[in-house]
């Protein structure tokens, strides 16, 4: 069981720390092509690179029948709602934001399995959660009272924000089925389902166009982030859990951080500190307990 943790907390750092670094190149991505169909093709090949790896495994590649409206829920949920407004965000904020806001996840996670499937929560979690659900509010608003007083965020960060509550409930799903199909399988036929229902959507909008060449931080994206990091995540998630995972996306804060300040030229906010320490610190209260 020890060793199962330690493999699991490997996993988990790993994948944090990919995830950490994406924006960064994703920021330079959005600029060569849209976001949908970036995603689309993203999770295109991530699935039948995966598919042609089961295969040669000679495992069974058709899910239990049962597995299928779950399946299907996590590719809306994984790839059309999270990636898309997670890319989307990009072009109107910066990878700071993102990462801070990101750290956001255990507390939505915390809040939405009390929610649906009745997690009884300590009053200290109780206050993690108002603290770092202040301190998003803070950070979405720059600190200013007028803007939360008009609802006037920033798009991006509203974007931000959406996609960690897809990605919350999609970690709650996973653990669902986890036994009943393996992390590879997920995340093909879950990529496969979001990818051609995002594609599908975009055409019927005309809104998708297909690039004429990928770029190295491309690759990147799709592969790094989208294949490795995906079957690292849903492995380790489905060793400790959700709410135990979701600890582990506190990495990314740092990670991300540092790579907008030195490659980006971003700067750290006064607002942006405040509202992380917020967040953090309501984390570290809802996790502690």
């Amino acid at each position: 069981m020890q060793t199962n943790k330690l493999t699991a907390s490997a996993l988990l750092i790993c994948t944090c720390v990919i995830w950490g670094i994406q924006p960064m190149f994703a920021k330079f991505v959005v600029r060569e092509m849209s976001p949908i169909p970036m995603v689309s093709i993203r999770y295109t090949i991530v699935a039948l690179t995966l598919f042609a790896m089961l295969a040669w495994r000679g495992e069974k590649l058709l899910p239990p029948r049962r597995t299928w409206p779950a399946l299907f829920t996590m590719g809306i949920l994984g790839v059309c709602i999270n990636n898309v407004t997670q890319f989307t965000g990009l072009q109107y904020s910066t990878v700071t934001n993102f990462t801070i806001i990101a750290t956001l996840t255990p507390i939505v996670t915390a809040l939405l399995s009390f929610v649906l499937i009745h997690e009884r929560l300590h009053r200290l979690q109780w206050l993690g959660i108002c603290s770092s659900l202040c301190g998003a509010l803070y950070l979405l608003s720059n600190g200013s009272l007028a803007a939360i007083l008009t609802l006037s965020f920033n798009i991006g960060d509203v974007l931000f924000f959406t996609s960690q509550v897809a990605w919350a409930l999609y970690s709650i799903i996973v653990v669902r089925i986890i036994d009943d199909v393996s992390p590879f399988a997920i995340v093909a036929w879950s990529g496969l389902l979001g990818s051609l229902t995002t594609a599908a959507s975009a055409a019927y909008l005309g809104h998708f166009e297909l690039p004429s060449l990928l770029s190295p931080l491309a690759l990147f994206v799709i592969f790094a982030g989208g294949l490795i990091a995906m079957i690292f995540w849903n492995k380790g998630t489905g060793i400790v859990g959700p709410s135990q995972a979701a600890v582990f996306m506190n990495i990314m804060p740092l990670v991300g951080i540092v790579c907008g300040v030195l490659f980006l030229d971003e700067q750290l906010l006064i607002s942006q500190a405040i509202g992380g320490v917020l967040i953090l610190g309501g984390v570290y209260l809802t996790t502690q307990y």
